[in-house]
């Protein structure tokens, strides 16, 4: 028998050798959600327990917070929310329900597109290696990774005091939460050439589902079943459990599963359903220039964060006022973060965000260029007339710039969205002036994203070491009682708590200074390494 007969009498040869080699060589990513889910849960419930330490204030938070339409769009529905369970499932709910499903969407593309990308999977197949055995050993990684997450979760929430059958089922639900999302990611894994494609479609994903669950929680419909993120809150792991949104989440990634086998029996090795399209068999003299090549490929991604954190500036500012009149009625809240007005925490929300945003941009550009110096196109280009201090400098001046006119577009936006609902508590210039004070941090993590590029491929992953921690702090540092050395390793914290603050000009001046500094030692160490491939 030929070894392609062989194949196809049996797609599920080597599967246990394919799962160990994957346990072995990608046992890092797997591990990464772990750690990041139950890190979260576990800050949260950590905080929660030291903002709401009486029966009193639970009550106080069921009958404000939990009671507002506004607050079930952005957290989902919360269920036992006089309980200090039923408060930190509602207070997940937004990190939750964004990092829940891109960390299973990421992860699975990582365990099959991006070894496809990298050839290793067509080596692997080329032996006596089933055509779905790598398919399916990612689907065991995954499975595993959300039970090893749902166990660690569950003894993890059940050490800080939390009763271990509601953490056992809520613990279930994340891990099911991770799985369903997982499947996409499979899904898309199939379907693309490209493991960019594959993300950015899978962001897509997740802000459609997200949206649809805001909406249906927003009006108030009885409708959870329509957005698999409705599904998570419905366990009511602190109330009275049900099971029916596990096995929701656990049919529907079977018969993802299903349609991904499909797809992979039936495409080619290397191939996908969704194929880049050529570009023209002849580009002008100006596309050769490095900006202009760095804009044109990146205004895919440029474009995703553009609109998505457009949209959700919008939304906050649209909500503004009910935000407002939620935050005012629950006094700890505010005095828990050091504020005064609850308008203050509106702006801060939408600011760390916007933030977030264009700085996610500036790391995805950072790995654009990792992927087209891995791939040899960069030397290729290089090899030209183009100097390589040309092509820097030109491409982090476009990738900075997008990341730039992304904060200040969404600060527009939120302040236009304000003025729009007649809240005039919230000054327009104030808003526009949040986002010019943030513009110097943006820039800072911008050129870091430039320095690790600058020493090679692998290091750019750690650029988004700088972007969560922005995140923590600003959503998490009260709930999770950072000292103020650790909120200053967020260099948007070093600013200033805008709108409450003013911001500190020292501050602004020296992180200007830092991105110089950054970008030109950037400069100087790629312009002296040799490059990975080509």
């Amino acid at each position: 028998m030929t070894r392609s007969a062989h194949r196809r009498s049996r797609p599920l040869a080597g599967l246990g050798r394919m799962t160990v080699l994957g346990l072995r060589t990608s046992w890092r990513g797997p591990a990464l959600v772990a750690v990041i889910c139950i890190a979260l849960v576990v800050a949260i419930a950590v905080g929660v327990e030291g903002l709401y330490p009486t029966r009193a204030q639970r009550v106080e938070y069921a009958a404000t917070a939990g009671a507002s339409g506004i607050s079930n769009a952005f957290n989902g529905r919360g269920y036992a929310l006089d309980t200090l369970g039923g408060i930190t499932g509602v207070e997940v709910g937004f990190m939750g329900q964004i990092l829940f499903p891109i960390l299973g969407v990421v992860t699975a593309i990582g365990l099959t597109r991006r070894q496809e990308e990298a050839g290793r999977t067509e080596l692997l197949t080329a032996s006596r290696v089933g055509r779905l055995a790598p398919l399916a050993a990612a689907a065991l990684l995954l499975v595993l990774t959300c039970a090893v997450t749902a166990v660690g979760l569950t003894a993890s929430m059940a050490a800080t005091g939390l009763p271990v059958v509601g953490s056992a089922w809520y613990a279930a639900g994340v891990g099911a939460c991770v799985l369903f999302f997982a499947a996409v990611g499979l899904l898309l894994g199939e379907l693309c050439q490209q493991a960019r494609t594959a993300q950015q479609l899978g962001l897509g994903a997740v802000s459609v589902v997200y949206l649809t669950r805001f909406v249906i929680d927003a009006m108030g419909w009885d409708a959870a079943w329509a957005s698999p993120l409705g599904w998570l809150p419905e366990v009511r792991a602190f109330d009275s459990p049900r099971a029916w949104p596990l096995v929701a989440y656990c049919l529907a990634s079977a018969a993802l599963l299903a349609v991904a086998a499909v797809v992979a029996v039936r495409r080619d090795a290397g191939a996908g359903v969704i194929a880049p399209r050529p570009g023209p068999a002849r580009g002008s003299a100006r596309a050769a220039a490095p900006w202009v090549l760095a804009l044109r490929l990146e205004r895919t991604v440029t474009g995703t964060c553009l609109t998505l954190v457009c949209l959700w500036a919008l939304l906050i500012g649209l909500f503004s006022q009910e935000m407002t009149e939620v935050i005012a009625a629950n006094p700890s809240m505010l005095a828990s973060m050091g504020l005064e007005h609850a308008s203050d925490l509106v702006v801060q929300l939408a600011a760390i965000i916007m933030i977030v945003g264009s700085t996610s941009a500036a790391v995805q550009g950072a790995a654009h260029l990792a992927a087209e110096e891995s791939s040899g196109r960069l030397g290729l280009a290089l090899s030209t007339r183009l100097g390589r201090s040309r092509f820097w400098l030109g491409w982090w001046a476009a990738t900075l710039l997008s990341a730039a006119c992304i904060l200040c577009l969404s600060a527009s936006v939120l302040g236009v969205s304000i003025w729009g609902v007649a809240d005039r508590s919230v000054p327009v210039a104030s808003v526009l002036e949040v986002g010019w004070a943030y513009l110097p941090p943006v820039v800072l993590i911008g050129a870091l994203q430039a320095l690790l590029a600058s020493l090679g491929p692998r290091w750019c992953a750690l650029g988004w070491v700088p972007v969560a921690w922005t995140a923590v702090v600003g959503f998490l540092a009260e709930a999770l009682r950072l000292p103020e050395w650790a909120r200053d390793l967020s260099p948007a914290h070093m600013v200033g708590s805008l709108p409450v603050d003013d911001p500190d000009p020292r501050v602004i001046t020296g992180q200007c200074a830092a991105a110089a500094a950054l970008l030109a030692l950037s400069l100087l160490v790629f312009s002296r390494r040799s490059l990975r491939a080509g």
